[in-house]
């Protein structure tokens, strides 16, 4: 059966921010196109820091988040990453590769995303069952980033497709990123970012980032970040990072993250004892995490990270992600 209109509308609503449209604040949530480019595919680690990362972000990471972060990457860096989202929102596919070439680092990236099981109705609001109504969105990214100055400002830029298939209305589209970090020393650390920009709000939400990020000694990382969707308020991000260096434990490094990201309210879980147990089932604005590395895995550098945060009457939603240096 064909859908509705208002069925598709409806469909792109729901997955807009972890389909929480029901306890969005802003009137425009749901109102632009390319919604699930907000879900933070391909970086747990960002995921687990409250989403301030723009000014943190390096290699792989940055082409979802500011692609001057590319110019960072010291090694070919390859990643794969697995994000499970509620309500049955899966984003089994994202992929990611660094390429320095001197100063100048190259990358590319893509993400697949599916949704099944949307309750479907005709115009009349009657419900219909066996009605075949699912979403298959992705991505595909290439971008390019500089260093300048002795290696104190960073510039990048990137070219993305999204490709958005909600319920059988197809859409494609062409946006871009520029972003620019700025290292005045090994303590201070400032990112700035617009991305999803030019094609129009019906397409895509342009989002712009700012933040900084400070190195306190040898073991913590505090960071910052203030973000605007063009369809929704402006968001703050807070994030901690606590790190026992390579040289410290002889075999590898780990990194223990929280951090605070103002979501709006998304009730409470009453599935979750773990959650209860833990004062975790009313939040959905705490984020937590961990990673691990290594340099010395057959010689390569290998990274996983893992970011879980609780969403409210929703769930959770965790991801994982898997990198390697060489």
């Amino acid at each position: 059966m064909k859908l509705s209109g208002q069925t598709v509308l409806a469909a792109a609503a729901w997955l807009a921010l972890g389909p929480a449209a029901a306890w969005a604040v802003s009137s425009d949530a749901g109102t632009a196109g390319g919604q699930f480019l907000k879900l933070q595919q391909g970086s747990a680690r960002a995921m687990a820091l409250g989403q301030a990362y723009v000014a943190l972000s390096e290699g792989c990471d940055a082409l979802t988040w500011n692609p001057a972060g590319l110019a960072a990457t010291q090694q070919r860096e390859a990643v794969y990453s697995y994000l499970r989202h509620v309500q049955d929102i899966d984003s089994p596919l994202y992929m990611a590769y660094a390429h320095p070439m001197g100063r100048t680092v190259w990358g590319g990236n893509i993400a697949y995303l599916s949704v099944d099981g949307f309750d479907v109705r005709d115009e009349n609001g009657v419900p219909q069952p066996g009605a075949d109504a699912a979403v298959r969105d992705g991505f595909g990214s290439v971008g390019a980033a500089r260093s300048f100055w002795y290696e104190k400002l960073f510039l990048g830029a990137a070219i993305r497709v999204v490709h958005e298939d909600i319920a059988g209305s197809v859409h494609d589209n062409v946006v871009g990123d520029v972003g620019a970090l700025f290292k005045p020393n090994s303590v201070l650390s400032l990112g700035f970012a617009v991305q999803n920009f030019g094609s129009g709000l019906e397409n895509a939400a342009a989002i712009t980032r700012g933040g900084a990020a400070v190195r306190l000694g040898d073991f913590f990382d505090l960071s910052l970040e203030v973000s605007k969707a063009a369809d929704a308020s402006s968001r703050v991000g807070l994030g901690g990072e606590f790190q026992l260096p390579e040289q410290y434990l002889d075999v590898g490094q780990i990194s223990f993250r929280a951090g605070y990201y103002s979501a709006d309210n998304r009730g409470q879980n009453l599935d979750s004892g773990t959650l209860k147990d833990l004062r975790l089932d009313r939040t959905s604005s705490l984020t937590f995490g961990f990673g691990l590395f290594t340099s010395r895995a057959f010689g390569y550098g290998v990274a996983l990270d893992y970011a879980f945060v609780p969403f409210g009457a929703l769930g959770t939603v965790d991801q994982i992600s898997l990198k390697v240096k060489f």
